[in-house]
């Protein structure tokens, strides 16, 4: 998109901003925030504008690889717990609310994944067990999906009202889209 993506204004706030605070409003006990690229100029933002003892922000210094090498970084943060829900920084449309739901839909041991019309979407929620298995993949070889398929017995979906689980912002244009439903 040219720009760095957790700077991106919505409505009065950053990208970051405004998915932290749908994610630190929401029952999650903890939040495990990764950065990338500029990590400095994401983490000075949140340290102006975020204070919650619920988030502990890394960094991942090999974000050029693959997006499971991010994912791998938060869960190295992750404690003892039933489920871990792995969300996008990107999907400023979901709601506490919609966080919530799938956290009281949580089964133990169980993938969640929320889906619209059939179609799959983020956030997910995975089982604690699969932390160590995933931590141990090669990023750069592996990704979530393939975990998650030798795991296709345990997932659960979750029929959402929402489209939101579905959308993310990887274009200019998608991002335009998100800004005008936020006007809404």
């Amino acid at each position: 998109m040219g720009k760095l993506k957790p700077l991106l204004p919505i409505g009065d706030e950053t990208v970051v901003e405004t998915v932290l605070k749908e994610y630190l409003a929401s029952s999650l006990v903890e939040v495990a925030l990764v950065l990338g690229c500029r990590a400095d100029d994401v983490k000075k933002t949140i340290d102006e504008k975020i204070s919650s003892n619920k988030l502990k922000v890394v960094v991942n210094e090999d974000f050029k690889k693959e997006m499971l090498s991010s994912i791998q970084v938060g869960l190295a943060e992750i404690k003892d717990t039933e489920g871990i829900l792995i969300g996008l920084g990107d999907q400023v449309l979901i709601t506490c609310d919609i966080i919530n739901e799938l956290t009281e839909n949580y089964i133990k041991g169980k993938v969640l994944i929320p889906t619209f019309q059939g179609r799959k979407g983020h956030p997910i929620i995975i089982p604690y067990t699969m932390r160590n298995e995933i931590l141990a993949m090669d990023a750069e070889k592996t990704t979530l999906k393939d975990v998650l398929g030798r795991h296709s017995d345990t997932i659960n979906f979750l029929e959402m009202k929402s489209d939101r689980v579905l959308i993310d912002m990887d274009t200019k244009e998608e991002y335009e889209r998100i800004k005008d439903i936020w006007k809404k």
